[in-house]
């Protein structure tokens, strides 16, 4: 594949925000072996604002967020009529594959090891142990490209923001009395799984171990998150403020930019705090390291239950426990945390 003959890229994936985050340090290597070559990114349009301020990509091809047969077909004939020479399938599922079929283009796919995942979740047979980070699982997908070499032994994300946020973001801070000298919490409360999520009086009672004086939590979320939010908010002080539903992406990166340290179980905003490298305390729970969606930031802290056999029950999450205890999160005391997040502290 000679990098002359390649002059349009198109690099498929439609979500979620953490796996888009995950894809730009592929992006970065495509642009090093293509340097004259146009690259598009096809993804949903509630995503779409993480790529449109990469300078690297030409245009963002933006997917409704529930999409029809008819729509979705329409999409692909835009595709094809763009005649691209290489597309980049980062997702690889139904709609991509369609997306991508027919157009005359070399394909290269991500490979989602569901097979291995299958045996680590069902079986507890861990096939997986040796692969890489998510980030680095994406980058080879491009290396069937003869003479590519990556520069970056260990990529992180890339996430971008505007002079709009970061202003809004500062009046915000401005506005709620908050000075240089306050700590800065961001709390990402819940995950889209039930399994990922640290409980809410968990939060609560760590959030209230802190001096209040000195530090001030933001609770992000969107949507169904504001439950656990606004269960955090009753059971915590007026340090703590509910940002649920109140934030864009590019108001999130602002934030956290503004941030000393972030709390998380396994969700999207954690990679913005990766790609920013803001210190970070996760809370596991089903989430395994083997999946590939850890942390990889230098001042990254996982917690885990590793002494569970039911660990993993599922390699996206689940609604409810399985075994109705839950014990990899509520194992998780707040005390724990609380230790983890002084020493993340203490280093800023």
């Amino acid at each position: 594949m000679k990098s002359e003959k390649i002059r349009r890229i198109l690099v498929i994936r439609m979500s979620s925000l953490g796996d888009i985050l995950l894809t730009t340090p592929m992006l970065e290597s495509l642009r090093e072996a293509f340097p004259l070559a146009r690259i598009d990114f096809c993804t949903k349009e509630q995503f779409s604002y993480l790529l449109k301020l990469d300078p690297g990509i030409h245009k963002v091809i933006k997917a409704k967020n529930l999409m029809s047969f008819r729509e979705l077909r329409d999409l692909r004939q835009l595709v094809k009529l763009s005649n691209y020479n290489l597309i980049v399938d980062a997702h690889n599922n139904l709609r991509s594959i369609y997306l991508r079929m027919f157009n005359g283009a070399k394909v290269l796919v991500f490979w989602k090891y569901s097979f291995r995942k299958l045996l680590l979740v069902k079986l507890k047979i861990n096939l997986m142990k040796n692969l890489p980070p998510i980030t680095e699982r994406y980058r080879r997908i491009i290396t069937r490209i003869p003479g590519l070499e990556f520069k970056t032994e260990k990529p992180k994300p890339v996430v971008y923001t505007n002079e709009t946020s970061q202003r809004a973001v500062d009046n915000m801070l401005a506005s709620l009395g908050l000075n240089e000298g306050t700590k800065l919490v961001c709390i990402a409360a819940a995950s889209h799984h039930f399994t990922k999520t640290y409980p809410a009086e968990y939060y609560a009672e760590l959030i209230n171990k802190f001096d209040s004086s000195k530090t001030a939590f933001f609770l992000t979320g969107i949507g169904k998150d504001t439950v656990n939010i606004k269960k955090i908010k009753e059971l915590s002080g007026k340090n703590v403020y509910d940002l649920c539903d109140k934030l864009e992406t590019e108001d999130l990166v602002a934030l956290m930019k503004r941030c000393s340290l972030v709390l998380c179980g396994d969700t999207g905003p954690m990679h913005i705090a990766e790609a920013l490298e803001i210190p970070i305390v996760m809370m596991a729970g089903s989430s395994v390291r083997e999946f590939g969606f850890y942390p990889q930031s230098r001042d990254a802290i996982v917690l885990e239950n590793n002494a569970l056999r039911c660990r993993p029950c599922s390699h996206i999450g689940r609604s409810s426990c399985p075994k109705g205890h839950f014990k990899c999160m509520m194992e998780l005391t707040p005390d724990m945390v609380y230790a983890e997040c002084l020493k993340l502290l203490d280093k800023r």
